[in-house]
């Protein structure tokens, strides 16, 4: 074979090696660059799962259980429409004891915003005053010697602005000769003459049972 014609076979038998071996390295360049690149993520219309460490407390609501507005107690009338729930979402996610001398109510709810007790009382509209407040002491027993009564399941949260007598929730006084300082029927009503909170037997002992010293206690605004 002519040396020329060698020359060019073997010219052109060299180009079209690097010619494959290059393109056997783009190949591998690129297939290297998609493993590195992380693949998109899909999206998804699944919400995230919930944190479970964490415990989610529901929202109560404020709807009230009759479509009425409620209407306030008075000496000689009971309260109407009261809702199933208080309006107090201030306070949403706590323990707590709500009262609401408005409507002349006391509602007891848990950490998780679940009521677990309502109970008409006797009380003031002018004492305590609005706010909060906190359990500091509890008795089962308890007396007032200057009105001669005794009464149960006392949990106290509070002063009188003038006596500075302890102010709290408790069962209904009885008189020493055993006679209630007012009937049962008249929970509900704001006849009251000290600034304690008066509920029945029943109702007395479920507070005294739901709170511990600390607890909350929440006054609503008088009307």
């Amino acid at each position: 074979m002519p040396t020329a014609r060698l020359n060019a076979k073997i010219g052109s038998s060299a180009l079209a090696g690097i010619l494959f071996l290059g393109a056997g390295f783009y190949t591998m360049t690129a297939r290297s660059a998609d493993a590195a690149t992380p693949a998109p993520i899909a999206s998804t219309s699944e919400p995230l799962p919930a944190d479970t460490s964490v415990a989610a407390v529901p929202m109560p609501s404020a709807t009230p259980s009759s479509p009425h507005r409620p209407r306030s107690a008075s000496r000689t009338k009971k309260a109407k429409w009261i809702p199933t729930y208080p309006n107090d979402l201030l306070h949403a996610g706590t323990k707590r004891v709500v009262y609401d001398k408005a409507l002349m109510t006391v509602w007891l709810i848990k950490a998780d915003n679940t009521v677990v007790g309502r109970f008409p009382v006797v009380g003031r509209w002018d004492r305590p005053s609005a706010g909060t407040y906190r359990v500091f002491s509890k008795s089962t027993k308890a007396n007032n010697p200057n009105s001669g009564v005794t009464f149960n399941h006392m949990v106290r949260f509070t002063y009188g602005p003038d006596t500075k007598s302890p102010i709290g929730l408790h069962s209904i006084p009885r008189y020493y000769n055993g006679k209630l300082m007012h009937s049962v029927n008249q929970l509900g009503l704001a006849i009251a003459r000290g600034g304690c909170v008066r509920l029945s037997e029943e109702g007395a002992a479920q507070v005294y049972k739901f709170t511990r010293v600390g607890t909350l206690i929440v006054v609503l605004p008088s009307p």
